[in-house]
């Protein structure tokens, strides 16, 4: 993103929505995604492969920060030797049962499948939007 659209930043500003995006940035965004990776102890030629494929999602460890419909990959904990980044879903439906937060995604070939918040890494991709809120914090910031 190298131009700012003004027309998008002022919606971005006026969607309650991005209330949680005011005190980040695009740098910090990064920084939280790079540190999370390390902590997996992979390769730099995988991390570097998985920060690529995740360029535009924020690693997400809280509700608020979790959205109806929006599109997350993630990474299942469970099996420390067999980490790979899921090709992800939009998320459909998020419950509170007894073994943790589950979220129930749709893939793009509308299969719908569960995920347990506290086992996995959870990435949401970023809308226009907030890119676009993100891009010109990082700008304010400088």
């Amino acid at each position: 993103m190298n131009v700012l659209n003004v027309d998008t930043l002022l919606k971005s500003l006026e969607d309650k929505k991005n209330k949680s995006l005011l005190n980040l940035d695009l740098t910090h965004v990064k920084t939280q995604k790079m540190n999370i990776l390390r902590q997996l102890y992979l390769s730099k030629h995988v991390t570097h492969d998985l920060l690529t494929k995740l360029d535009q999602y924020m690693f997400v460890d809280e509700m608020p920060d979790m959205k109806y419909g929006s599109y997350i990959r993630t990474i299942h904990m469970i099996d420390p030797d067999h980490i790979t980044l899921s090709s992800g879903g939009f998320v459909c439906d998020i419950k509170v049962e007894d073994k943790g937060i589950v979220i129930l995604c749709k893939n793009r070939l509308n299969h719908f499948f569960q995920i347990v918040m506290h086992e996995h890494l959870i990435f949401r991709k970023l809308k226009e939007q907030e890119l676009t809120l993100l891009y010109a914090l990082e700008h304010i910031h400088r």
